[in-house]
């Protein structure tokens, strides 16, 4: 094996190892999965965004699920099968390991149709898994499984299958992929290249707006929904602009007259439906086939569906469904940017009014750079106090996740990687998703939190734009570190009370009542200082725990699914006015 694969490996593996030991009671499986969907949630694989991880199996009757998502906007179901290999060196895992693996998820997912896992303990993973997707099953419109692993697997990803006409696609994720992905972090961006001619066999033809200017060209259009969806089919969600797709997972519902007409009135679908707005780099036409106002476009450069993502989706759902397509068609603007320096300022605009129906914020669709930027900039100068002597020890401010390893694998001799290692540990390590995480909870939003790392960062950079979030500078980058450590601590604390549920959901309510009620117990400069928050903190930390926990178990809807409880506003409410009235 590359010697440069078998170093990442056993850094991984090292990295598993320290997660276990910053969180007590966790199964070196379960931090093998937070591990791996970490470095993929940052490096923006949105098939696995806000993974609800858990380990549940029944060798008996060969079923194994390790975790689950669902995407409202999509309608789609992903079920997360995991494999974690503490040995020095990976397996090599081949055809038939992989069709084992997968077929475990598979056979979960369908188990969800009996009663079997009624016979579980309620706040078993298992039981909680099978509640949600029993929930959702009538919505489920595709299903992902994905299989990850520390091992090396044979380059093969099972065929697609259907399961009561739902298409089921597989993926895998191995050692090396997970390599390649971080490697390829810092490379060139390549745009998504849509070749309507070649591929196709088609031209879009499209009307050009008669405007001319040095920003924009704009074209409008219609394109045939069987077209449309098969562009889908093959390029999937990075057709989708990524922060448009991470709000509207948060937030958007789905509208079943899409799906009507699709169904019963396909003539009708151009009447009923507004299209989609999109954007593009760059655009090829047929020169002879074309004129001053009416082109055939053969090819586009960074093709993104700014707004239609919803529309998309459904007709490519009408598609593998067998509907009959061939009358449906869809209205299409093409916004083509020829200010390369404007282009992200110019997409978030057309992003912001296109969707205005839908009251969707420019800071929706952009994180603030700066701010993590200047973030990062500020960890790399503040060291940890000491009493004598120099400063030496710092925490690590990971504005991109990898920079820890890339800059670890840096230096030059296995010395200065041992003491970089004692400087910066990793367990000092920090993600802007992690910070996010632990700020928000602590300002009261732990049903933002809820809805996992990358839908409360959406939360976060919106409040980044609107001036809600402290600018950096070295006090507010202290202050969030602290809040990150009362995090750690709080993470310890409630695994030793074994509430055997909920814990996650558990810790941002926790952390919220501190906020909200015990702030004057928060010593920011002794936390800092003594990297520990004070004993007095830590016993009422296990005394909220606990109130959290009988909030839990005493829902107004008697046997509403807390993990989705959890995500809504009146959770946070109602735990407050019983703090509050002294009822739990």
């Amino acid at each position: 094996m590359d010697q440069k694969l078998q170093q990442f490996y056993n850094e991984f593996n090292d990295e598993v190892k320290q997660y276990m030991v910053n969180h007590e009671k966790t199964t070196i499986n379960y931090a093998f999965k937070e591990v791996f969907l970490s470095y993929l949630a940052e490096h923006e694989v949105s098939t696995l965004a806000d993974t609800n991880i858990l380990e549940f199996k029944k060798e008996s009757e060969n079923i194994k699920m390790d975790g689950y998502s669902y995407n409202d906007y999509f309608h789609s179901l992903t079920i997360l099968v995991s494999k974690f290999n503490p040995k020095q060196t990976p397996d090599m895992l081949w055809k038939k390991d992989i069709d084992k693996y997968v077929k475990k998820a598979v056979k979960f997912l369908k188990t969800c149709d009996t009663d079997v896992f009624e016979e579980l303990e309620p706040t078993s993973d298992g039981y909680q898994a099978f509640e949600a997707i029993r929930a959702i099953s009538r919505e489920i419109e595709n299903v992902n499984v994905v299989f990850i692993t520390n091992d090396l697997a044979k380059n093969y990803v099972p065929d697609d299958m259907k399961y009561r006409q739902i298409p089921i696609k597989f993926d895998v994720y191995d050692i090396e992929r997970l390599y390649h992905i971080i490697l390829s972090g810092d490379t060139e961006y390549k745009p998504l290249v849509i070749r309507f001619k070649s591929k196709y066999k088609q031209t879009l033809k499209m009307i050009k707006v008669p405007c001319e200017n040095s920003v924009y060209d704009c074209y409008v259009g219609v394109i045939p929904g069987e077209l449309l969806a098969n562009i889908y089919k093959d390029e999937g969600q990075d057709l989708i602009q990524k922060n448009v797709r991470s709000y509207l997972q948060a937030t958007g519902k789905v509208n079943k007259g899409i799906k009507t007409s699709l169904a019963y009135e396909p003539e009708m679908f151009m009447a009923y439906n507004n299209g989609i707005s999109t954007i593009a780099e760059s655009i090829e036409i047929e020169d002879d086939k074309s004129d001053s106002l009416v082109v055939r476009i053969k090819e586009v450069t960074g093709w993104q569906i700014v707004n239609g993502g919803q529309t998309t989706a459904s007709i490519y759902n009408a598609l593998q469904n067998k509907l009959d397509l061939e009358q449906v068609y869809v209205q299409v603007k093409l916004s083509v940017i020829k200010d390369s320096e404007k282009s992200v300022d110019i997409a978030a605009n057309i992003s912001k009014y296109a969707n205005s129906q839908n009251k969707i914020n420019m800071s929706d669709f952009n994180a603030n750079d700066e701010y993590h930027i200047k973030m990062e900039q500020i960890s790399r100068r503040t060291f940890i106090p000491v009493e004598r002597g120099k400063e030496t020890e710092q925490w690590f401010y990971e504005r991109a996740r990898g920079q820890y390893m890339v800059e670890l694998n840096r230096q030059p001799t296995a010395t200065a990687k041992k003491n970089f290692k004692e400087r910066i540990p990793k367990k000092r390590c920090v993600s802007k998703t992690v910070a996010a995480k632990c700020m928000m909870a602590y300002m009261g939003y732990p049903h933002y939190v809820s809805k996992g790392l990358e839908t409360n960062f959406v939360i976060f950079s919106d409040m980044i734009k609107k001036g809600d979030i402290p600018e950096p500078s070295q006090h507010s980058y202290i202050d969030m570190i602290a809040k990150v450590i009362l995090f750690q601590v709080c993470d310890k604390i409630v695994a030793g009370l074994n509430f055997g549920g909920y814990k996650a959901q558990i810790n941002y309510y926790t952390i919220a009542l501190v906020g909200k009620y015990c702030d004057k117990f928060l010593d920011v400069d002794y936390i800092w200082k003594n990297q520990m928050i004070t004993p007095n903190l830590a016993q009422t930390i296990e005394e909220l725990a606990m109130k959290v926990w009988t909030h839990f178990q005493n829902p107004l809807i008697k046997g509403i699914n807390v993990t989705q409880w959890c995500k809504k506003e009146e959770c946070w409410e109602l735990l407050k006015s019983r703090y509050e009235n002294d009822e739990l």
